[in-house]
């Protein structure tokens, strides 16, 4: 039985997670860009031709999705994130010894994989399987993590480039976390709550090995799920908002349209940042208090306010810098809110396999959007345009997610009480 007087391992799994993910993602993942430079200056190749292999990485996440969650579900979590560790870690080390661009887009392809496990699907199944209240604002915090370790590690990476080169850095950070994962796996990651003889941090212990479960809670399974209107729309409002949130890329660009200078652009990618940061955590903490639908609204209307910003921030640059801050706030919405949203239409029977495939949407946008606002700049010399394509995207997500969220007590074997 669960010591009531000792903390709840839940909280160590969190550390864990949070390790994996603060240096897949806030390390190699957000440290990528600084390399792309130096490596294309030695191999004698175009900045272009080289980022190709992010665009296979891209296509490669989109495609492995649906498979990660079956594989996580299937096999013991520990196992997974090791694999995973080997697959982004020791690969993005083995980066240091490329002298052809081709390697590249090789080597792009197990990094993808890795980085689906342990950056897209990892943290949000382990979450769901050992917290069972407050988990908008657990997700919240662990996405905040990420940004923070990104602070913490982006500028070692670009001092270790600058002094060292960049085939050190490739080996430091990829060895980095190759061991941060795989000891965090040994020492705090654990597949379910009984494997320690516990149940779920915030359920209710009533009898020794009863199960926690509840008759009127929603277990929609996998192939129902997918299948449904509810899920269609789902999608559709993950890709949609993921497409809002990548225009991040390009407020450098824009600031530099209007006018501002390099060290001002900077500055206001550090407040979205900071908003990254901050919304991560209160939007879950949102979510868990008046729902998932009205804070679904509430992200929309932020960034309503964001792109108003964005179109008149040329007036001066306080309003610039706080349309980025806004910015950052949504940003961080579509990696919390995803598996809130999973988790509310579908319940806990198949989401890992579920939420694997609702994230296919984010890898989507990305692919698509991110090169589509750039072309759009140079057909027109003006990012007009694409705020406005922007905004028809908020309206569209906003229609999606009003749709999904009626259609989702249209499901066979929703609980009554939802109809």
């Amino acid at each position: 039985m669960m010591k009531k007087n000792k903390l709840h391992y839940a909280w160590f799994v969190l550390v864990g997670a949070i390790l994996i993910r603060g240096f897949s993602a806030g390390g190699i993942n957000a440290s990528i860009g600084q390399f792309l430079l130096p490596v294309a200056n030695e191999i004698k190749v175009g900045v272009g031709t080289l980022s190709i292999y992010l665009s296979i990485m891209s296509i490669v996440t989109f495609l492995f999705l649906p498979y990660g969650g079956k594989i996580i579900n299937r096999y013991d979590i520990r196992v997974v994130a090791s694999i995973g560790a080997v697959l982004l870690g020791l690969v993005f080390a083995l980066c240091s010894t490329l002298n052809n661009v081709w390697m590249w887009y090789i080597l792009a392809i197990p990094m993808a994989v890795g980085s689906t496990l342990l950056t897209n699907l990892m943290g949000p199944i382990l979450i769901n399987r050992w917290f069972v209240k407050n988990k908008g604002l657990i997700m919240g915090i662990q996405v905040a993590f990420v940004g923070l370790f990104g602070v913490i590690i982006q500028p070692i990476t670009a001092s270790i480039i600058q002094n060292k080169g960049w085939r050190p850095g490739c080996i430091l950070l990829g060895g980095a976390t190759f061991l941060v994962t795989i000891l965090s796996s040994i020492f705090f990651i654990r597949n379910s709550p009984k494997d320690k003889g516990l149940v779920p941090y915030g359920a209710k212990e009533e009898n020794d090995n009863q199960t926690a479960s509840n008759s009127n809670a929603v277990q929609i399974d996998e192939s129902t799920a997918t299948k449904s209107k509810s899920f269609i729309m789902l999608l559709l409002f993950m890709t949609a908002v993921t497409g809002v949130g990548v225009f991040n890329q390009h407020i450098p660009t824009y600031g530099t349209v209007l006018g501002y200078s390099v060290n001002q652009t900077g500055l206001a990618l550090s407040f979205t940042s900071l908003g990254t940061a901050i919304g991560s955590v209160a939007i879950g903490f949102i979510c868990d208090k008046i729902g998932s639908l009205k804070t679904c609204y509430g992200i929309i209307g932020v960034e309503l306010l964001a792109l108003f910003g964005f179109w008149i921030g040329g007036t001066t640059v306080a309003i610039f810098y706080i349309s980025a801050f806004f910015h950052g706030l949504v940003a961080a919405g579509t990696v919390v809110i995803g598996p809130i949203l999973t988790l509310e239409f579908y319940g806990e029977k198949d989401y890992e396999k579920i939420l694997s495939k609702v994230f296919m949407g984010a890898p989507l946008a990305a692919i698509v959007l991110v090169p589509a606002y750039g072309y759009i700049y140079d057909f027109t010399n003006s990012y007009r345009l694409v705020l406005l394509f922007i905004a028809i995207l908020l309206v569209l997500s906003a229609v999606c997610i009003s749709a999904g969220w009626k259609n989702r007590c249209t499901i066979e074997g929703c609980p009554t009480w939802r109809k």
